[in-house]
């Protein structure tokens, strides 16, 4: 039960409170310097204390009252009371940081390219050992593929070169077969419409034969009506 309250407070006032702290100093700058100073500080502090932490917390976690005791250290360095941390990084931190400055960032540029030379050596280590065993794979399947008495193909281990020339051969087939297929084409027009009678042709139609009049016959004129 102890342990859980001291966590909790732990977590309270030593990150939650710094935290929102923090965020006016940096909210209100440049009227809160002051106060955005002393945040820094103790942020530095605490990463000292949390390193240190990860690296022996299970050396000295057994100690009676360990949580307790660092509950009560937390609340010195947070405390606006106290102000742990800026007496810590005043007296302990900052001279060291300035003793030591050059050959701490000479060191840090050091470890930095010494980690990276060592992961690719290793990450070119593993590819190697990968593809050696992709090429002798490809070898055995050749050779066991291959009929008795002839000579195994020249090329039998894969490599870049071969790869790169398969994938030029077979490529544009299977491109085109992974295209999808033509849409059938429309029926094209017949070559001979049927012919549509012209407005003139209708407008101006000669009479048949029955209904034309004879040759040389007078017109008919209407009769005469009598109205008595």
């Amino acid at each position: 039960m102890l342990r859980i309250l001291s966590r909790i407070l732990s977590a309270y006032f030593a990150f939650l409170l710094p935290c929102f702290g923090t965020f006016k100093a940096l909210s209100h700058r440049p009227v809160s310097e002051p106060e955005l100073e002393r945040w820094t500080q103790y942020w530095a502090v605490i990463a000292v204390v949390v390193a240190f932490e990860y690296l022996a917390e299970f050396l000295i976690s057994w100690f009676p009252f360990y949580f307790e005791i660092k509950t009560l250290f937390l609340l010195f360095l947070c405390l606006p009371q106290t102000q742990g941390s800026t007496y810590i990084y005043a007296t302990y931190l900052q001279p060291f940081f300035e003793k030591n400055e050059v050959e701490l960032d000479a060191g840090i540029i050091s470890l930095q390219s010494k980690t990276l030379s060592f992961a690719q050596e290793k990450f070119a280590a593993v590819w190697q050992i990968v593809w050696n065993v992709v090429n002798k794979n490809a070898a055995a399947g050749q050779q066991a593929s291959a009929t008795p008495g002839q000579a195994p193909a020249p090329g039998a281990g894969l490599s870049m070169q071969s790869a790169m020339g398969l994938f030029r051969i077979y490529a544009p087939a299977l491109m085109s077969a992974l295209q999808p297929a033509a849409a059938p084409a429309a029926p094209a027009p017949s070559a001979t419409p049927s012919p549509a009678p012209s407005a003139a042709s209708s407008a101006f139609e000669m009479p048949s034969a029955e209904h034309r009049a004879p040759v040389g016959a007078a017109p008919s004129f209407p009769e005469p009506e009598h109205h008595f």
